[in-house]
């Protein structure tokens, strides 16, 4: 792909690049540090007085785990992550960031959420985990919950690998860390980023493969946090495959197996985090493919990190909300919820 092509895609105006601004309330905050553990990025350290602080050079893509970590609610969102022009431009921003919307019933009465609704809320990605195993009859229940999904014409385009094997996870973690760490440092490159714009045609590359937040946070701190970062530690990761003749495409269908799998997790008290390094990247590696039986028409997808958390990293934090359009019964045109 010729590089006045995708340009735009892989040298964007880091003017227009704004990260997540967040900041600490002194009076709240205790200096436990678990805001900065809980950061996948690390974009914090502590200042001179020992709270928390955003470091001078950071990235931060406003997932909130900083906030969800605190025990006493001492994190405050100054300003999200945005893109103010180019191709990379986030839609309608500044969007808000709200809570979930009230609970209520068939005749539009305040109630509780239900037990699902409750789930679903609280998950959230988990990144430091025990140096405890995760029992295989638990692990079992996960996978079932992945084998019940729906599937397009019922076709179960999936496959799993589970791998406990602790020597074979550094394997694993050291070659797909090389591939990852070749591009983060090719994109800081002016000259060797050229050599990316071939990357980003199509599977399992993609634009998104480069989008500021994945290479610049998700790339970056892998580089900078080692080979481990790679499986996050976890004792437990579920590499999940696709069939490339899926009906609507392996991807969708993984994605719906794989959420009931991350949400059981969560039930389960294993809670999960979704890695896409891990079986993209894996993709390219082919003498690991032959040592995991991985053959076409399967590929990797994606994978789940799981097992015991070293500390509270779920609970609700604000989503952006973008308008909603509804076309009611006796309306005519559209109605827009802000």
């Amino acid at each position: 792909m010729p590089w006045e092509d995708v340009k735009e895609i892989l040298r964007p105006d880091m003017k227009d690049v704004h990260m997540g601004v967040m900041k600490v309330d002194h009076d709240k905050c205790t200096k436990c540090g678990l805001c900065m553990l809980n950061c996948p990025f690390r974009a914090w350290e502590e200042d001179e007085g020992g709270f928390p602080a955003m470091k001078e050079q950071y990235e931060c893509f406003s997932c909130y785990n900083c906030k969800v970590a605190c025990p006493n609610d001492a994190i405050i969102i100054v300003d999200p992550y945005h893109v103010t022009n180019g191709y990379w431009k986030t839609d309608s921003y500044p969007l808000p960031a709200k809570m979930p919307l009230e609970a209520k019933d068939e005749e539009g009465n305040p109630t509780e959420w239900n037990a699902i609704e409750k789930l679903i809320f609280d998950r959230r990605s988990v990144r430091n985990f025990k140096d405890k195993p995760v029992p295989e009859s638990i692990i079992q229940r996960i996978l079932e919950a992945g084998r019940f999904a729906p599937s397009a014409g019922n076709c179960q385009p999936w496959k799993f690998i589970v791998i406990t094997n602790k020597a074979l996870l550094d394997k694993i973690n050291k070659e797909v860390y090389k591939i990852i760490s070749f591009m983060y440092k090719a994109y800081l490159d002016d000259n060797m980023v050229k050599n990316l714009a071939t990357l980003i045609e199509g599977p399992p590359f993609a634009p998104g493969t480069v989008d500021p937040r994945v290479i610049l946070g998700g790339m970056g701190s892998v580089t900078r946090m080692g080979e481990l970062a790679v499986s996050l530690a976890a004792p437990c990761v579920i590499l999940i495959l696709g069939d490339e003749r899926a009906i609507s495409g392996a991807d969708l269908n993984i994605g719906i197996a794989g959420q009931n799998m991350n949400l059981v997790a969560n039930s389960l008290g294993v809670p999960a985090c979704w890695n896409g390094f891990f079986a993209k990247v894996l993709n390219e590696i082919k003498p690991l493919k032959r040592k995991l039986g991985i053959k076409k028409p399967w590929i990797p997808i994606t994978s789940l990190c799981i097992g015991y958390p070293t500390f509270k990293q779920e609970g609700i934090v604000p989503r952006e909300f973008r308008p909603i359009t509804w076309y009611r019964e006796g309306v005519d045109g559209p109605e827009i919820q802000e």
